[in-house]
């Protein structure tokens, strides 16, 4: 009797065992397909918003960043102030209203100027924009771009004037259209 009663509690426990593990081994399953799942999510994102372009070349590396520094100095030393504006909502297929104050290191309207504005998608050159500005008068140039792709672009803004150039980097986040 004591052998016969012993075998449904044996059963039971083993039942019981079972179960835990079965749990245990989803739950590892659950853990591994969010920590691979959310990796891969990453790794989309990244390659969307940016191509990922790294030059191993380290002397070239330095040399451009030195060329970049003195541009920069040079720039600097022109003592010229420029802003970039858009005054549109950065929306895909919006047009987009862009206007550049610039004004030289004595305070005076840089009215002779030639303006440049280029959108860069950074996740692939063929939707990039350039729009050549037309002057309004007292340093005020303006122009109109629509952009093609939501996401992050950068604004090139690049001034000339008597042979001078001035540089302006911004930044810009499109959205897509909610129709």
């Amino acid at each position: 009797m004591r052998m016969e009663q012993a075998a449904p509690e044996h059963d039971a426990e083993a039942r019981k065992t079972k179960r835990t593990i079965r749990l245990w081994i989803l739950a590892g399953a659950v853990f591994a397909t969010t920590v691979l799942g959310y990796s891969a999510t990453m790794v989309y994102l990244a390659q969307r918003d940016y191509p990922g372009s790294v030059v191993n070349d380290y002397f070239e590396n330095y040399k451009q960043f030195n060329e970049y520094a003195d541009k920069l100095e040079n720039q600097e030393e022109l003592g010229w102030r420029v802003a970039t504006s858009i005054d549109s909502l950065p929306m895909v297929g919006n047009q987009l209203d862009i206007e550049v104050w610039a004004e030289d290191d004595q305070g005076e309207p840089i009215v002779d100027g030639e303006v440049l504005v280029h959108f860069v998608r950074n996740v692939n050159s063929r939707g990039d924009r350039k729009v050549r500005l037309g002057a309004l008068g007292d340093g005020r140039y303006f122009g109109r771009v629509t952009l093609p792709k939501p996401g992050n672009w950068t604004i090139l803004t690049t001034i000339r004037d008597d042979g001078k150039a001035y540089k302006a980097r911004r930044f810009l986040w499109v959205e897509e259209s909610l129709e």
